[in-house]
């Protein structure tokens, strides 16, 4: 008989956008402002019961970040991972989505608030980057050559669009 195994859900977002006056197509990457060895990251965190992790990467990247006008595209693939040691699960499940955007800020220091977990109080330093120099640390970048394609046919047709 099979043996169902407990896992953390996690949810990561490509948060992209294109516009008009700059050429390509950049990500949302994150700093965290209080501990620079943590790298270059795209949001993502933990699912809340009952959440998808499409829900929970549309969530975890506005509350990291704050970025506005976060429409959801679609899920691309997930990752298992072994954590012993790390967590209460031994294994952590991380999918991957990517979304659109059209804030045009290009850079800005966000706090996290007011979440509920351990993420209350990290201070960030946001910024949008060209994919190609994204400089994305510790594999997070793995999906983002699959979201490219799936983000600029939406955008053709008209979805994936903040209204």
């Amino acid at each position: 008989m099979p043996e169902f195994l407990e896992f953390r859900q996690r949810g990561t977002a490509y948060v992209l956008r294109d516009l008009p006056e700059r050429p390509g197509v950049e990500v949302l990457v994150m700093l965290h402002r209080d501990q620079p060895e943590a790298g270059v990251q795209v949001p993502g965190g933990g699912a809340r019961p009952g959440e998808t992790p499409g829900e929970t990467a549309m969530r975890e990247a506005v509350e990291e970040t704050g970025v506005r006008g976060v429409v959801f595209g679609a899920v691309l693939g997930s990752k298992l991972m072994a954590v012993p040691e790390w967590r209460a699960f031994d294994y952590q499940v991380t999918t991957y989505s990517w979304m659109s955007t059209e804030d045009r800020r290009d850079s800005w220091d966000h706090t996290v608030v007011d979440t509920g977990d351990e993420d209350d109080g990290l201070r960030m330093r946001c910024e949008f980057r060209p994919v190609e120099a994204s400089g994305i640390d510790w594999g997070l970048d793995w999906l983002l050559g699959l979201a490219l394609p799936r983000f600029r046919a939406a955008r053709a047709v008209g979805r994936g669009v903040p209204a």
